[in-house]
């Protein structure tokens, strides 16, 4: 059973679920572009970014983070957020059940309509992410698939509790719709920050001239990024 703890919700309105894995496992794709700890510390701040926009958005009432990694709960405990216990065994692993099962199990029970979250959206603000909460309001489930068209970034669930079944991993965006009768929710964030999540070095160098949360444009800002060239060389130059 997963452990909660830090703050509870004060009213009623969205829970927001944002899985974070191990930062020494996070972003493993940007490993031709970034060393370990720049990697370990663009994840983390774009977390932070990711969590407080959570925190901030109307509507919601809870936000909790599931993770094992000690910096993010520390993070964490800073904010207005519950910290979800990573169920034991689901450390290390890797596919698309143990995340699953981890986000199973922080949602079970919790009255009201829930979301996901996925914690490398950098662009995404408080005003986007309201307008994607008030097109999932309108359906039992729902998603945000990601730039590509095939992830998802974002799933809700406004219907019965014993039909929220989290289906991320590779295809998860037409799996999240044809198993679970999920709607895509097209067009509800016009930016389309909500959708674009940070995974290879292009991801990182297409943020380029846009907007950022605080603590990713304080990583992506740094000399020593600025400067790392990847293997395939594309220029690791970010946002100046």
């Amino acid at each position: 059973m997963s452990t909660v703890s830090g703050h509870g919700a004060t009213d009623g309105g969205w829970t927001i679920v944002v899985p974070v894995k191990a930062l020494d496992r996070a972003k493993s794709r940007l490993a031709r572009a970034l060393p370990a700890s720049d990697r370990r510390e663009l994840a983390l701040a774009m977390a932070s970014d990711v969590l407080r926009t959570c925190v901030a958005t109307p509507g919601v009432s809870r936000v909790r983070v599931v993770t094992s990694d000690p910096d993010v709960a520390a993070l964490a405990r800073l904010l207005p957020v519950e910290i979800v216990a990573e169920p034991p065994g689901t450390a290390g692993m890797t596919g698309d059940d143990p995340l699953n099962a981890a986000l199973t199990g922080a949602i079970r029970g919790v009255p009201g309509p829930v979301g996901v979250v996925t914690a490398d959206l950098p662009e995404l603000g408080t005003s986007q992410l309201a307008r994607v909460l008030s097109a999932a309001s309108g359906h039992p489930h729902s998603i945000v698939p990601d730039h590509h068209g095939a992830g998802t970034t974002m799933a809700f669930w406004t219907g019965p509790v014993e039909e929220r079944r989290p289906r991320f991993g590779p295809g998860s965006a037409a799996r999240h719709v044809s198993d679970g009768g999920a709607v895509a929710l097209d067009g509800a964030d016009p930016s389309g920050a909500s959708g674009r999540d940070v995974d290879t070095p292009e991801d990182v160098l297409a943020l380029t001239g846009r907007t950022v949360g605080a603590a990713t444009a304080a990583v992506i800002r740094t000399p020593s990024a600025r400067q790392r060239p990847h293997a395939a060389g594309v220029s690791a130059t970010m946002v100046r």
